[in-house]
């Protein structure tokens, strides 16, 4: 039996473990074991030395690229890339723009893959001199699913709507921004700030870097060819947008008896608000929480065209999941419009307003669109997915397959 390798660490919620975990079953339902190395604890180290020398591994992945430059010898002793001295294919699951910590979106061999949850970050990423390695798209899929027998439909009609995001503050980054910056550059990000965040309610898309680049041209400066300061604005801006999002909608619905749940709300002032805040959270306690819920609000983090993971869990939970209008729900189902906003006070307010007046009619939506999603998008495909792309990987990076034509030059000569 070959190993699938999952390495992590600690992360904020213990979301990065908790969604490896959930991938156990998927890999050993096809034959392989599974075996998460969290470098968190203090085995971790040891766990990766004889996962290597015991096990034959089938690939390795992680969450950003975490291991992907981890280096070892060849029993030449070659010092190298670890994975490629072991022939072992590595994959990058990344779920963020790439304009946050480039390095990590760099292929450091042939032998690593990166793959992403939404296609607007490949497409930025190949606007930044991608090499010749294999990228991809993961399948949406369901997360943490149960059956529906297991869900108390009834109980979630006199549940509470949940917002179990994070929080943080646009003001302290702007302020931030003044302190750090040339003040040229800081009132150029500073005005580009203001006029993406006066686009949220009716922007199609949000194509940051496009709308960066553009803003240059039109001051007189090309830096399609400048990719850090493009990345620097990129990431500045994309940080600042989901800070303003997601202050918005918290603002918005702690006039209502909701329950916001995550950490950095220090910014917000719940007194007087009809709002339950909750400080933190754990990714594996909150999976009751949801179940006994009304329904989830979420945000995608400036993207259209893939699900947010909290929307994907909410189906996989049988949970409506409220969240804001986008491309991926518009094209696929034809009960968007029922469960989406637009990114202004009045859109959403309504929307919560028509959610806590009828929750039971809610709580049938959440059930109807899950189940649509469940019956289109299997947990399966993720794993065949991943399984699929270290294949590629071994055959692109292997040696010459037995029988392939004579005259086929294998593998092809290196120009570059």
């Amino acid at each position: 039996m070959t190993a699938v390798v999952y390495l992590t660490g600690d992360s904020m919620n213990d979301a990065l473990g908790a969604a490896g975990r959930a991938h156990r079953a998927l890999f050993e339902a096809l034959g392989h074991e599974f075996i998460e190395v969290n470098f968190g604890r203090p085995d971790g180290d040891a766990l990766l030395g004889r996962t290597i020398a015991e096990q034959k591994i089938e690939f390795v992945y992680a969450p950003v690229g975490m291991g992907a430059k981890f280096r070892g010898k060849s029993a030449e002793g070659v010092e190298g890339n670890l994975w490629e001295i072991l022939r072992v294919p590595f994959i990058s699951l990344v779920g963020d723009s790439p304009a946050y910590f480039f390095e990590r979106h760099v292929a450091t061999s042939p032998w690593h893959a990166t793959l992403y949850y939404y296609p607007e970050h490949l497409e930025l990423r190949k606007r930044f001199e991608p090499r010749g390695y294999l990228y991809g798209i993961v399948p949406p899929m369901p997360f943490d699913m149960v059956g529906k027998e297991k869900v108390d439909f009834a109980r979630k009609a006199q549940g509470r709507l949940l917002f179990m995001k994070n929080g943080n503050d646009p003001e302290k980054l702007v302020a931030a921004w003044r302190e750090s910056m040339p003040p040229e550059t800081f009132l150029m990000l500073a005005d580009i700030a203001s006029q993406l965040a006066s686009r949220i309610a009716d922007a199609g898309e949000c194509d940051i870097d496009g709308f960066v680049t553009q803003a240059f041209t039109s001051r007189g400066w090309d830096i399609d060819g400048f990719r850090d300061l493009r990345l620097l604005f990129d990431a500045q801006l994309d940080d600042y947008l989901r800070r303003v999002k997601s202050l918005l909608i918290a603002d918005t619905i702690a006039d209502f008896p909701v329950q916001i749940q995550g950490f950095n709300w220090e910014h917000m002032d719940f007194s007087g608000r009809r709002a339950t805040y909750v400080k933190g959270g754990d990714y594996t306690q909150s999976r009751q929480q949801i179940l006994d819920s009304l329904g989830l609000i979420d945000m995608s983090p400036n993207t259209q065209c893939a699900p947010h993971d909290r929307a994907m869990r909410a189906f996989g939970l049988w949970t409506l999941c409220i969240t804001n209008r986008q491309r991926f729900f518009d094209e696929t189902t034809s009960r968007a419009a029922d469960f989406t906003y637009r990114f202004d006070r009045e859109s959403l307010r309504e929307k919560v307003v028509d959610v806590l007046a009828h929750p039971k009619r809610y709580v049938e939506l959440g059930e109807a669109v899950a189940g649509q999603f469940r019956e289109s998008r299997r947990p399966e495909a993720f794993a065949e997915y991943m399984l699929a792309t270290a294949s590629h990987v071994r055959l692109a990076c292997g040696g010459r397959p037995p029988g392939l034509p004579p005259y086929f030059v294998w593998p092809p000569p290196r120009t570059a």
